[in-house]
C-alpha cells in the first residue's frame, strides 16, 4: 500500500507535467491573438479579391480580365502588392519619426513626482483660447454651443449635435472605396496643388461597383469631383474636395442616408426652430500645415436657415483641437468622434493653427452645406462660391428652389433614406459648339462647364434622374 507521500508526490509529478502541456497566460493570449490573426486573413483575402475586381472594372477593364487566372489580374494584383508594401515602409518610417521626435522633446514635458507620469503642458488646450462646454449627446441631441467658465451662449447658430455611430464609419468607407481618401491622405505631400489652383477627378460609386460585382447588368456611371486650394490669404495648405456634378452630389447623399444623417437633420430641424432642410453640397477639407485661422462665415443674412455641418473624419494622434468658434471672444474645440458642429447665419470660425507635417499627418473635415429654402434667402443661398457645384447666378437659383424640403421637414414625411429627389430641372447649353474634352479645364475656375451644362453633364438629364421616384430605386442602393 503507497504512503500519502508517495501520492502526494505522484499527484504534484502529475500536475507538473499537465502543466508544461497547457499553455501559461501569456502564451494563452499569444494563441488566442494568432486566431484572431487567421480570421482576420481570411476575411482580408475575400475582401481583396473582390477589391481588386472592382479597381479593374472601375478603371474600364472587360470582366474577363477580372479572372483570377487572367494575365492582366495577376500584373495588377502584383502592382497592388507592391504600392502597398511602399504605402506599410511610409507608415513604419513615420510611426517611427514621430516616436522619436517624442523622446526628443521630454525636456518640454511636465512630470508628476507622485506617479511619475509625464504630459506635454500644451497637450490638449491652449491658454491664449476660451474654451467650451462639451457634454455627452446622444446620437440626434442637439445642444447650442456655451463658454465653459461661465456657461453663457457663445453664438445664436454654433450648436454640436450628438452623430449616429455609423455616420462616420459610413462616410470614411465611402471615399476609401472611392479612392479619394488616399488622394485627400496623400495629395497635399506629394502632389499639392499651388493657391488658386483646382483639379478634377473622375469617380465610380462603390455602392454600385458592389452590385455590378454580384451580378448587376448596369454600366458603371463616371461622376466628377474638383479639388481646389483657396488663395494665400488661408495662410495654410488647406485643399477644399467637393462634388462637382449632380450624380455626385447625388451619390453623396446615398452615403448620407446609409449612415443615418437622418438624425442630425431632424435635431438641427427641431432645434433651430426650421420648416425644412435639404443638403445643398457634401465634401471635405485636408490640411497638413495651418500657420493661422482664417476666421470667416459660411453664411450671412439667411435668416437663420443655412449652415455648414462640420464632421470630423480623420485627424493625427495629440494633433490639438481642430476648429476655432469665435462669440465675444476666439475659443477652441475637438470636433470628437461622436459630435460635429454646426456653424449657422454670421457665426464666425476657422481652422486651428497646426503643423502635422513632420509625421505625415493630414487632418480632414466632413462638410455638409444645409439649408431652409425660402424666397427670401434664395439669391443668397444661389451665390454661394464655397465649392464648384452647385454653380452659382440664376441657374443654381433655379436648381436649389427644386432642392427645398427635400430631405427633412417639420410635418414629416421627408428624409434621406426615402428620399424622392428634386423637382423636374433641365438645362441646356449657352454657347454653340461645346466639347466634353474641355469640360475639366485645370485653369478656368470651372467657367466652360457653366456655359456648356448639358455637354459637361453637370445636372442630370430628367429622364435619367426621375424626379419623384426613390433614390434607391433608380440608384440601386
Amino acid at each position: 500500500m503507497q504512503s500519502k507521500t508517495s501520492i502526494s508526490s505522484i499527484a504534484l509529478i502529475a500536475a507538473a507535467a499537465v502543466g508544461l502541456l497547457l499553455p501559461s497566460a501569456a502564451d494563452a493570449d499569444i494563441l488566442e491573438k494568432d486566431f484572431k490573426y487567421n480570421d482576420a486573413l481570411r476575411f482580408y483575402h475575400t475582401e481583396t479579391a473582390a477589391l481588386l475586381k472592382r479597381s479593374l472594372l472601375s478603371a474600364g477593364f472587360a470582366v474577363d480580365e477580372t479572372n483570377e487566372i487572367d494575365d492582366t489580374y495577376l500584373d495588377f494584383a502584383a502592382r497592388a502588392l507592391n504600392a502597398e508594401k511602399k504605402r506599410i515602409e511610409r507608415i513604419r518610417d513615420a510611426v517611427k519619426k514621430q516616436t522619436q521626435q517624442a523622446s526628443s522633446s521630454s525636456s518640454s514635458q511636465t512630470c508628476s513626482e507622485g506617479d511619475g507620469q509625464c504630459i506635454q503642458a500644451d497637450a490638449k488646450y491652449s491658454s491664449d483660447f476660451g474654451h467650451f462646454l462639451t457634454p455627452d449627446l446622444k446620437p440626434g441631441q442637439a445642444e447650442l454651443m456655451r463658454w465653459e467658465d461661465d456657461g453663457s451662449l457663445v453664438q445664436d447658430y454654433a450648436v454640436r449635435v450628438g452623430l449616429p455611430p455609423d455616420l462616420v464609419p459610413t462616410i470614411k468607407a465611402y471615399v476609401r472605396d472611392m479612392g479619394l481618401l488616399d488622394i485627400m491622405t496623400n495629395m497635399l505631400y506629394d502632389d499639392p496643388l499651388s493657391p488658386g489652383e483646382a483639379k478634377w477627378f473622375s469617380f465610380q460609386s462603390p455602392y454600385q461597383k458592389d452590385i455590378v460585382a454580384e451580378g448587376s447588368s448596369d454600366e458603371l456611371r463616371n461622376f466628377t469631383w474638383n479639388v481646389e486650394r483657396p488663395e494665400k490669404k488661408w495662410k495654410s495648405d488647406m485643399h477644399w474636395f467637393n462634388t462637382a456634378d449632380e450624380l455626385a452630389h447625388e451619390d453623396g447623399l446615398r452615403a448620407l442616408a446609409k449612415g443615418g444623417f437622418d438624425q442630425v437633420l431632424a435635431a438641427i430641424g427641431e432645434k433651430m426652430g426650421l420648416d425644412s432642410l435639404n443638403v445643398d453640397s457634401f465634401g471635405f477639407v485636408a490640411v497638413t500645415n495651418c500657420e493661422r485661422g482664417f476666421i470667416h462665415t459660411d453664411w450671412e443674412d439667411v435668416d437663420g436657415r443655412a449652415f455648414n455641418f462640420l464632421v470630423g473624419i480623420d485627424s493625427p494622434e495629440n494633433a490639438g483641437p481642430e476648429l476655432i468658434v469665435e462669440g465675444n471672444r476666439k475659443g477652441e474645440i475637438y470636433y470628437g468622434s461622436n459630435a460635429g458642429i454646426l456653424v449657422g447665419d454670421g457665426t464666425r470660425h476657422g481652422t486651428r493653427e497646426c503643423d502635422h507635417r513632420p509625421y505625415r499627418g493630414v487632418r480632414i473635415t466632413c462638410s455638409i452645406y444645409l439649408s431652409d429654402v425660402t424666397k427670401d434667402n434664395l439669391e443668397i443661398l444661389a451665390g454661394d462660391t464655397t465649392s464648384i457645384f452647385p454653380p452659382t447666378g440664376e441657374t443654381a437659383a433655379d436648381w436649389v428652389w427644386t432642392q427645398r424640403g427635400r430631405h427633412w421637414s417639420k410635418n414629416g414625411g421627408r428624409s434621406l433614406v426615402d428620399d424622392v429627389g428634386r423637382k423636374p430641372y433641365n438645362v441646356e447649353d449657352e454657347i454653340v459648339g461645346c466639347k466634353k474634352h474641355l469640360c475639366t479645364q485645370e485653369d478656368d475656375g470651372g467657367s466652360y462647364r457653366n456655359r456648356c451644362m448639358k455637354t459637361c453633364k453637370v445636372f442630370m438629364n430628367d429622364d435619367d434622374y426621375k424626379p419623384g421616384k426613390q433614390r434607391r430605386e433608380v440608384y440601386g442602393y
